[in-house]
């Protein structure tokens, strides 16, 4: 369990960075290649280019939906004018599953043909066609990798390549095929996902193992049992819905199913394409009888779920979940600086009394677990109530703000050791002489109200499944994304021989506490650009001055002399006078900081989508560090900007940074509990990409190009 754990943590950690084209010892563990059906190709023919994929054993590659968590081979193809190209034939996929997880993918070989025509008036010759490829694979780890190739074709009569034509037609068998007279529906009936299919080639006691792989996530629950009953000519599947179909099937959601079928006392897998009928049921079969459709090639989509249905796995799927996002929160940029304070705490920790250690680490733990309870609590009381909160409400608040840039000021004067005054503030700041049970526990508080607005990976799943249960189910997510983000300083109390690497206590404590200090201050200084763009230059100004009134008033009792503390105390009221003036201050709209962006609103993307245009929408808020780090990287990159413009693409930002009700009514629509968020509108009018909170170059690049497909967006 330990390891598959560890494996979830990883493969999330690895789809948010760039691809890489070794492992980490520098062993690829897929042997790709680029193989084609035809040595020689006709002017105007059509023939196929595949991408031959070898895979080490006990590692798979993933499908165009690669389920709960992975990322589909991608493949670009340098063509030479005039030739062009469709999307990739998939091969029917396997079921692979990790804990709670289920994701569709191959092993051992496959391959991936792209249909290419070459045009009618291309002239005879040796043409050299260069691609590129990226993939990831997964074993109890996953890797990114890439590779370029190139293949040359001559034009002039058709000629097969032998090697090529055999690996490019076993694929396309395997491929899902289309039945004309195949009729299918899909439908919610009483919290189940049910899929009704009529057909000839549905043939009792000559079909078995019955399993549905849609053609994108949130269909479906990827992890859930897939019991079937059949009849002559008919079918129907149960599963559980996915975020997309939870409020119903309002649209066509298309697929691949999968079955065994006997034929000459063998059985053969076959894969026939549907598309079902949205809200639709195309015959009344009932419902299956429990375990029924245990067999055959969807079989082993269920292994580790047994007691889906009774036991409520979607729930333990979502707590999982929760669990590990709330881990991997503790590496997100938005946490670095509150890092310091716990840093201060781990130091402090050293040579402790063992039990007081662990006593500090469980209250600190307690202090993460009940904030993130409160909050989760409160989106549920106001959402109750008729409110659209999205997780991260609390930065929407001007006077949250304002407060927790001064408590970042006074923690990084107290981490300077310009005061010190009682145990709470020191307990923040880790204080040594302080016996830091309060303080402990306003530290988890305060991670919490910070890392809150970042969207770890899985972590959006967890609040997405959290925000549709009932409270008490909900309730019990958020604690789980508590004990996520507590865990590991939670064990190093337990465990304080972890803290053996560093030196003997000594000055440099207290020079490492002074160090931290920097990053409280960075912290203040990227909250006060929020309530810039929350309230305008003037609520910087009062937050300036309140800043300025709390340093007077600290200056000032530090003075010996009764007369010193009265001026301190006056120095404090003022500084509550301007913080008041702060946070009353009415909240401006704020536009589109960037020229290349507009505002974004519904009428303007349906303005543009009718225009033929591809449309990125950037979901974002000033209070999320992630969505800053997006701006400045992957969407900031010269390779993404030029690929932008050069296609034209129209880009849209939408600023939830003060509250925004349309765009909470739009976020929630797509399942999305908070910021950032990023869709990508194919130019052809298709449903929009949704793209992972954690962006790199190349995962833009690859949204443009599916954007711009004639064949519509990537899934």
């Amino acid at each position: 369990m330990i390891s598959r754990f560890i494996a979830a943590a990883a493969a999330a950690l690895f789809l948010s960075l760039p691809a890489s084209a070794q492992t980490l010892q520098g062993e690829m563990m897929v042997d790709a290649s680029l193989v084609s059906d035809r040595a020689s190709v006709a002017p105007g023919e059509t023939f196929h280019l595949g991408l031959h994929q070898d895979i080490e054993p006990g590692w798979h590659t993933y499908w165009r939906n690669p389920g709960d968590s992975g990322e589909a081979t991608r493949i670009f193809l340098d063509l030479p004018e005039g030739w062009s190209e469709a999307e990739i034939i998939w091969p029917a996929p396997r079921p692979y599953n990790l804990g709670p997880l289920t994701n569709y993918g191959y092993s051992g070989e496959v391959t991936l043909p792209v249909p290419v025509t070459v045009p009618a008036d291309a002239q005879p010759g040796t043409v050299t066609i260069t691609g590129e490829a990226t993939w990831l694979v997964c074993e109890d780890i996953c890797i990114p990798e890439e590779d370029t190739f190139e293949i040359t074709i001559e034009v002039g009569e058709s000629a097969p390549d032998a090697q090529g034509e055999a690996l490019i037609q076993a694929a396309r068998a395997s491929a899902p095929e289309v039945v004309e007279d195949a009729r299918s529906g899909l439908r919610v009936e009483e919290g189940r996902l049910i899929l009704t299919v009529n057909g000839d080639f549905l043939v009792p006691d000559a079909v078995r193992g019955l399993y549905f792989f849609p053609f994108e996530g949130g269909v479906l629950d990827h992890n859930a049992e897939q019991p079937y009953t059949i009849e002559a000519g008919e079918a129907r599947l149960d599963t559980r819905p996915g975020f997309l179909t939870r409020s119903g099937v309002n649209e066509v959601r298309a697929g691949a199913l999968a079955f065994e079928t006997s034929e000459g006392g063998d059985w053969t897998r076959r894969v026939v394409e549907l598309r079902p009928d949205a809200d639709e049921a195309v015959n009344e079969l009932a419902a299956p009888a429990a375990g029924a459709g245990g067999s055959g090639p969807g079989a082993s989509a269920g292994e580790g779920g047994a007691g889906q249905a009774a036991g409520g796995m979607g729930f333990l799927q979502a707590a999982f979940l929760a669990l590990v996002g709330g881990l991997i929160l503790n590496l997100m940029p938005c946490v670095f600086p509150v890092l310091s304070m716990k840093a201060v705490n781990l130091v402090n920790k050293r040579g402790a009394d063992r039990a007081h250690a662990r006593e500090l680490g469980l209250i600190f733990g307690a202090g993460v677990i009940a904030t993130f309870l409160a909050l989760g609590g409160l989106v549920l009381v106001l959402r109750a109530f008729g409110g659209m909160e999205s997780w991260g409400f609390q930065l929407q608040e001007p006077a949250v703000v304002a407060g927790l840039a001064a408590l970042m000021f006074l923690i990084g004067l107290n981490f300077l050791g310009v005061f010190e005054i009682g145990t709470s503030l020191q307990g923040v700041g880790g204080n040594v002489k302080s016996d830091g049970r309060w303080g402990s526990f306003l530290t988890g508080v305060l991670a919490v109200f910070v890392a809150a607005p970042c969207l770890a990976p899985f972590m959006t799943g967890a609040l997405t499944f959290a925000l549709t249960q009932p409270a008490y189910v909900s309730l019990v997510i958020f604690a789980f994304l508590g004990i996520g983000l507590a865990l590991p300083f939670v064990l190093v109390s337990f465990f304080p021989q972890a803290l053996n690497v560093l030196p003997k206590p000594g000055p440099w404590m207290e020079r490492f506490k002074q160090v931290l200090a920097f990053p409280m201050f960075a912290t203040g200084i990227w909250l006060v650009f929020v309530l810039g763009m929350q309230t305008g230059a003037m609520g910087v100004a009062w937050l300036l001055i309140t800043l300025l009134a709390i340093s007077f008033a600290i200056w000032a009792v530090r003075i010996p002399g009764r007369a010193w503390k009265v001026v301190g105390a006056v120095g404090a009221v003022l500084a509550l006078g301007a913080f008041i003036s702060t946070v009353r201050l009415d909240t401006v709209a704020v536009a589109a900081e960037n020229g290349e962006y507009e505002a974004w609103s519904p009428e303007r993307v349906a303005e543009l989508r009718a225009e033929g245009r591809p449309v990125f929408v950037d979901f974002t808020a000033a209070w999320c560090v992630t969505c800053q780090v997006n701006k400045l990287g992957a969407l900031a990159d010269s390779r993404v900007r030029r690929t932008f413009a050069e296609n034209d693409v129209a880009l849209l930002r939408a600023d939830f940074t003060n509250r925004d009700p349309v765009i909470a009514e739009t976020l929630a629509s797509y399942g999305a509990p908070g910021v950032p968020f990023y869709l990508m509108y194919p130019a052809d009018g298709g449903e929009p990409e949704i793209l992972p909170p954690l962006l790199t170059e190349s995962i833009m690049t690859r949204a443009v190009n599916s954007a711009i497909s004639t064949q519509g967006p990537a899934v």
